[in-house]
């Protein structure tokens, strides 16, 4: 009867042995064979993704060990640790996933991708049960010496397995967000939940209301849209500007309740209106010309005016009083090349801080301000570009230059709610390039510190990409085509935060 028992214990323990050969042969054949999209999924998982570089390789490769230490009688016990050391660390993972991760893909490949999360978890629950049963089975049939260690084999490989993963964990979320190797975290859980029709490709914002949104348009200056977010609905209004002060035709339109401004730095002049009446009643000239502008209140403006002194571009403050009397801010944005081209970018005010915020265009970095334009420090946003890679042409004809070539890293940022938003053009580690071809990535990064949070995906509609966006209330506002498009941004700030 014992031999029997004996016999039927054996092979218990080596049908567990195969079921782990095939298991542990079958996950890693399944990464290699699909490299990329392993690669990618482990990129971008919140956990790991500052060592996908070593794991990509070191995950299926332990595998293939392991399956082979099992096979060689001399070493099977120790292929069954490696393997319960393994199995604890996924499962480690899974849980922290389930209860810290808003979203994740399944990196196992082949028919374990199948499993839900849950799932996935029982089943790796019930291989460490399995391997827990084959070493004390191993244990009972061996001296006294390896019965007694069984205990204490088992739970430290239990206890260092769940450290590990703890460990890495911690160690990758420090690097993702503050020393990020150029990762990014997608949050796919922000979509579109409506549009509105337009009717013109033309439009950008001009201001913000409560539950108002005012809409200026490149192609007709003198007619702003004004959507009304309760009901969806676009309405046209008709700007009234007397013959003697009409502007050019770079004039833009911008809005601060109860006042519209119409804008021309190309030579100098801002009007002013009242939303009740739509017709402009004031009117201001200067000298110098401007662009880049964003109001601070009924009577101020920041813009971005070249600078004889510097022979630059610098931010400005722009006064209407009398006239257009002009402040410099010299020294606030940084020249690499020509103090033109290279400090090109986006400005933003940050209502939630006071803070404004200066995202160049061809280089990783922001400027977070004070509300009196005073430095507070630098961010960087995710990829390496530290220095604006340009071609100018300044020789054909003296004191003009021409832009004949870059690479945009920027195409467009906003600041709201402490958060700065950045329509980043250049492709990160790990991003599948058929999804970033046909998709635009918004960036996420906290203005507190400038430390990178996530990530997410606004997609084309009828094959128009995104041209310009804001963000309000926790809504993403992108002008695609015609469309106005509204993605809800709550699954995001609620892990941001």
């Amino acid at each position: 009867m014992r031999k029997f028992n004996k016999r039927v214990v054996q092979y218990l323990v080596k049908g567990i042995e195969y079921l782990f050969v095939v298991l542990w042969i079958y996950a890693a054949t399944a990464k290699l064979l699909d490299f990329e999209a392993f690669s990618i999924q482990l990129g971008q998982s919140p956990l790991l993704s500052a060592y996908a570089g070593i794991l990509v390789w070191l995950v299926p490769l332990s595998e293939y060990v392991l399956s082979t230490l099992i096979l060689i009688p001399k070493t099977k016990t120790i292929g069954l640790y490696g393997s319960l050391y393994l199995m604890t660390a996924f499962t480690t993972y899974i849980i922290i996933i389930l209860n810290y991760a808003d979203f994740v893909p399944c990196s196992c490949g082949g028919i374990l991708e199948a499993l839900s999360w849950t799932e996935h978890l029982l089943f790796n629950i019930a291989c460490i049960l399995l391997a827990l049963i084959a070493l004390l089975l191993i244990s009972k049939l061996a001296t006294d010496s390896s019965r007694r260690s069984f205990a204490w084999r088992t739970s430290g490989i239990l206890t260092l397995a769940t450290l590990s993963v703890v460990l890495l964990y911690s160690n990758s979320e420090q690097l993702i967000h503050h020393e990020n190797p150029f990762i990014r975290r997608y949050s796919h859980g922000v979509q579109q939940i409506k549009s509105i029709d337009l009717q013109s490709a033309s439009y950008y914002l001009a201001g913000l209301d409560i539950d108002t949104v005012y809409l200026g348009n490149f192609n007709t200056p003198l007619k702003m849209g004004i959507v009304y977010l309760n009901k969806d609905s676009l309405s046209i209004q008709n700007l009234e500007v007397s013959e003697a002060d009409l502007p050019s035709t770079a004039v833009q339109l911008r809005v601060r309740s109860p006042y519209f401004y119409l804008i021309d730095g190309q030579i100098s002049r801002v009007l002013q209106g009242n939303l009740n009446h739509w017709n402009t009643s004031k009117r201001w000239d200067g000298t110098l010309a401007f662009n880049n502008y964003a109001l601070i209140d009924a009577s101020n403006l920041i813009a971005r005016a070249f600078e004889p002194q510097t022979g630059q571009l610098e931010l400005a403050r722009i006064n209407l009083g009398d006239s257009l009397s002009v402040r410099s801010f010299t020294g606030v944005l940084q020249k690499q090349i020509d103090g033109y081209f290279d400090v090109d970018g986006h400005l933003s005010f940050n209502s939630n801080s006071g803070n404004w915020v200066y995202t160049y265009n061809y280089r990783n970095s922001f400027l977070v301000l004070d509300a009196n334009l005073n430095l507070e420090h630098t961010g960087h946003t995710l990829d390496t570009i530290t220095r604006a890679q340009l071609r100018i042409d300044s020789i054909s004809k003296p004191r003009q230059h021409k832009l004949l070539g870059s690479v945009l890293v920027n195409a467009g940022s906003y600041a709201s709610g402490g958060m700065l938003y950045v329509h980043s053009k250049v492709k990160g580690y790990y991003e599948p390039a058929k999804t970033w071809d046909q998709t635009e990535t918004i960036d996420v990064y906290d203005l507190k510190d400038g430390s990178y949070r996530s990530s997410f995906y606004v997609y084309p509609v009828e094959k128009q990409r995104l041209a310009r966006f804001f963000v309000s209330a926790g809504r993403l506002y992108g002008f695609i085509g015609d469309q106005l498009v509204i993605y809800d941004l709550t699954p995001l700030l609620n892990v941001t935060h």
